[in-house]
C-alpha cells in the first residue's frame, strides 16, 4: 500500500512537473532548460552568479527577444529586445509598474519602504514623493557650494597620503557619505577627517546589509523563503543606527525650531501636512527608513561609479587629458563651479555615461507584472516578473562595436542618435527610473572634475583585467583597486 501511495505520488509529481514547466511552451515562448523541480532557481541561487547566468541566456538566446525559465515552477520572463524593454520600462507601464524584488516591510521595515521596492501606484508616487523635492534642481544647485568644501577637504585627504597608491573605494566612499549627510542630514560633513566617522562605518556592504546573499536572491525568485525564516536585506544594526541618528535629528530639530533645507525638513514639513489633514503622520521607524533609502541610494551607488570613473581615467590617460582641459575652460577653482557650469562639461557626462556602460552598479532590472497585457503575441500574466540584463545590452556589440574598450565617444550626440533607445540602461528608464539620478550625476561629475582641477590620475602596477566583480546582481571595483595622483 505504501509502495503505490509513492509511485502515485511521483507520477503525479512527474505530471505536474511536465506541465508546469510547459507553461512557456504553451504560450510558443522558447524556454531555456530547466532542472526537475527547481527550474532554474538552483542555478541562480547556488552558483551566486546571477547577474553572469543572465548574461549568458542573453548571449545564447538573444535572437528569441523574449526567454522563458522558471524559479521551481513560477513562470518568469528574460526580455532581450530595446523594443520589448521599452514596453516594459515605459510606455506599458500601468502593466509592469511595481518592482520585480518582493520586500515584507515588517520583517524589513528599512529596505520595505524604500520606493525601489514599493508595490502600488499610489504608494510608489507617495514614497518617491518623499526623496524627488531634495533632488530637484532648485535643490542640487544648493549643494554644489558644500561640494565644493568637501572638494577641498579631499585635496587635504589626497596630499595626506604622501604619494602612496590610495585605494579609489574608499576614496570614493567618503566623498559620497560626505555629500549625502550634508544634503540629507544636515550634518557636518567629516569623512576626510576622521576615519571612524559613523556615518563612514556603515558605508559598506557587510554593515548596512544582510551577511548572506539569499535575501536579496529569493527575494526575486522566491519571496516565500524569506517570509518563512524572516529573512531581512537591511541589517538590524543599521536599522538601528539609523533610527537612532533620525530621532534624535528630527527631535532636536523641533524642539530648537531649526530647519536645514534638506531631506529631514522635507520629512518634517510633509508630517506636518498630514496631520492637518487629518492623516496619521510617519512613525520614527518610517521617517528612519526614508532618510536611509537616501542614504544607500545616495552613497553606495555613486560610490562604485566614482571608483569606475577614477580608474578608468587612470587607464586612459588621453582621456583624461581631454577631460581636464575641459573642466579648466570652466574654471580652476572648485568655488569657481556652479551647478550650470558642471552640466555644461559635456565631455564629463560622456565620460559618466562610458562608465555606467562597461560597469552599470545595477546589472539587473526587473518589473512585475500587475496587468494582464500581450506583447508580441504572447500574453503576458499577472504576477509574472520580467527581467532585463543591463550588463548584458551595454557589451552588445550589435549596439556598441569592441564593447570591452572605454570610448566616451560613444556617448557623443551623433553616436547616441545613431542607436536604438534602451540599449544604456546605466540608470534605468521609464517612470521608475532610478530616482537619485541627478543627484548621482552631480555628486560623481563635481568629484572627478575637483580631483582633475590638482591632480593627475595614475594607474598602479596591479592593475590586471576587469576592474569590476559581481555580487548576483550588483557591481563593485575589485578588493584593493588603487590609484596614484600625482600633483599638478
Amino acid at each position: 500500500m505504501v509502495l503505490e501511495i509513492i509511485i502515485l505520488f511521483l507520477s503525479a509529481l512527474l505530471i505536474y512537473n511536465w506541465w508546469a514547466h510547459g507553461y512557456w511552451k504553451r504560450r510558443n515562448v522558447f524556454s531555456i532548460p530547466k532542472a526537475f523541480l527547481f527550474g532554474n532557481f538552483w542555478e541562480l541561487i547556488v552558483t551566486n552568479k546571477m547577474s553572469p547566468v543572465f548574461c549568458d541566456i542573453y548571449k545564447k538566446y538573444k535572437k528569441h527577444r523574449m526567454v522563458g525559465f522558471y524559479s521551481f515552477y513560477k513562470p518568469m520572463l528574460f526580455v532581450t529586445d530595446p523594443e520589448i524593454i521599452r514596453r516594459v520600462l515605459v510606455s506599458d507601464f500601468n502593466s509592469f509598474s511595481d518592482n520585480g524584488f518582493v520586500v515584507d516591510k515588517d520583517i524589513d521595515p528599512i529596505t520595505g519602504y524604500s520606493p525601489f521596492t514599493a508595490k502600488t501606484i499610489p504608494l510608489w508616487k507617495e514614497l518617491r514623493s518623499i526623496q524627488s523635492p531634495n533632488q530637484s534642481p532648485l535643490k542640487l544647485k544648493e549643494l554644489v557650494p558644500n561640494l565644493a568644501k568637501i572638494g577641498e577637504s579631499m585635496y587635504v585627504f589626497i596630499k595626506s597620503q604622501r604619494n602612496q597608491p590610495v585605494e579609489v573605494k574608499d576614496l570614493a566612499l567618503r566623498a559620497t557619505v560626505d555629500s549625502a549627510v550634508v544634503h540629507g542630514f544636515g550634518i557636518e560633513p567629516k569623512s576626510f577627517k576622521d576615519s571612524e566617522f559613523s556615518f563612514l562605518k556603515f558605508a559598506n556592504y557587510e554593515k548596512l546589509f544582510n551577511a548572506t546573499v539569499l535575501p536579496m536572491v529569493s527575494g526575486f525568485f522566491f519571496p516565500l523563503i524569506n517570509r518563512l525564516f524572516n529573512l531581512r536585506m537591511t541589517s538590524k544594526e543599521a536599522e538601528d543606527f539609523f533610527v537612532s541618528i533620525t530621532k534624535t535629528n528630527m527631535d532636536y530639530r523641533q524642539s530648537s525650531k531649526i530647519t536645514r533645507g534638506d531631506l529631514l525638513d522635507i520629512i518634517l514639513k510633509l508630517n506636518k501636512k498630514k496631520l492637518e489633514q487629518g492623516k496619521k503622520a510617519y512613525s520614527d521607524l518610517e521617517m528612519s527608513a526614508h532618510s536611509a533609502t537616501f542614504f544607500m541610494d545616495g552613497v553606495m551607488t555613486s560610490a562604485a561609479v566614482l571608483s569606475f570613473m577614477l580608474m578608468e581615467l587612470a587607464n586612459h590617460q588621453d582621456v583624461q587629458e581631454k577631460l581636464r582641459r575641459e573642466i579648466f575652460s570652466v574654471g580652476k577653482e572648485p568655488v569657481d563651479f556652479d551647478f550650470d557650469k558642471i552640466h555644461s562639461i559635456s565631455y564629463l557626462q560622456m565620460v559618466l555615461d562610458e562608465t555606467l556602460r562597461l560597469h552599470p552598479p545595477v546589472t539587473i532590472i526587473s518589473r512585475l507584472c500587475t496587468k494582464d497585457i500581450v506583447m508580441e503575441d504572447v500574453k503576458v500574466s499577472e504576477g509574472t516578473s520580467i527581467f532585463i540584463s543591463s550588463l548584458a545590452v551595454h557589451y552588445d556589440p550589435e549596439y556598441y562595436p569592441e564593447p570591452e574598450k572605454f570610448d566616451p565617444e560613444r556617448f557623443s550626440e551623433i553616436n547616441k542618435e545613431s542607436r536604438p533607445k534602451y540599449t544604456f540602461l546605466g540608470f534605468g528608464e521609464g517612470p521608475r527610473v532610478c530616482v537619485g539620478m541627478k543627484y548621482a550625476n552631480l555628486v560623481v561629475k563635481t568629484s572627478i572634475a575637483f580631483i582633475l582641477l590638482k591632480y593627475k590620475i595614475l594607474p598602479t602596477n596591479d592593475q590586471d583585467g576587469s576592474l569590476h566583480l559581481v555580487d548576483h546582481y550588483l557591481l563593485g571595483v575589485k578588493p584593493n583597486a588603487k590609484v596614484k595622483f600625482e600633483e599638478l
